[in-house]
């Protein structure tokens, strides 16, 4: 096989790079309505052709952008999720790892995140990748659960998420008085600490849900009465 159709692989490869690193800044800097094939090209230092060449439509375009940055993100924290269990980090050392990451990664990724989730009802192409961005940092053993080092956690994912969301969110509105890093540690150990085993609403429903004391025992002997009635 000819290296020449490996080499115009290739370059296609880094041009798409440059398109969606252009496109993740474009929306960094200036919103998702800012984006047109144009603005990307223009940002990117490629002819004006080459973003529709790879991607038709904005929103083919727009998607991919956050695609790679959701990639990204799931790669970093289930490489500080593997790192936590490896090095049996204790609670503390743990969030810090998880701290250190959304900083060093904020504020691009978080404004790039809001802006996908605020479009995504205007632009349906966005929405699975939304939807698949939440359920990652919401399920069962994520990394914020695994940095709280408790196995009965897996239920509050969604709580400790909202949090860091909500610290991120700040400190995209109010730079660069937003709510820092230590904010957000103290924050996440406070609920790490503070929430039960499970929903309480949950161990009430539970509660009512179990029989009374006595109640096998009575249900029993009247089964047992009226078999001998019958007999």
């Amino acid at each position: 096989m000819s290296e020449e159709p490996v080499r115009r692989y290739r370059k296609g490869e880094e041009r798409i790079r440059e398109i969606l690193a252009a496109t993740v800044d474009l929306i960094y800097e200036e919103g998702i309505s800012a984006v047109s094939h144009r603005a990307v090209a223009k940002r990117a230092k490629v002819a004006d052709s080459a973003p529709s060449y790879f991607f038709p439509s904005i929103d083919d375009l727009i998607v991919e952008a956050f695609r790679s940055i959701v990639d990204t993100m799931t790669t970093d924290l289930e490489a500080i999720s593997a790192r936590i269990e490896e090095e049996d980090m204790d609670q503390a050392t743990a969030v810090d790892e998880f701290v250190n990451l959304a900083i060093e990664t904020a504020p691009k990724y978080d404004k790039v995140q809001y802006e996908a989730y605020l479009f995504a009802a205007s632009r349906p192409a966005l929405q699975p990748e939304v939807d698949r961005a939440i359920a990652f940092t919401r399920r069962a053993g994520s990394t914020l659960v695994t940095a709280s080092r408790r196995k009965d956690l897996d239920w509050a994912a969604p709580i400790l998420t909202a949090y860091s969301d909500g610290v991120g969110l700040h400190r995209i509105a109010s730079p660069p008085d937003g709510i820092g890093a230590e904010a957000l540690r103290a924050g996440l150990i406070a609920l790490m600490k503070a929430l039960p085993g499970q929903p309480r609403e949950t161990a009430a429903k539970r509660k009512r849900a179990a029989p009374k004391k006595g109640t096998q025992k009575t249900a029993k002997a009247r089964s047992t009465k009226k078999s001998k009635s019958k007999g």
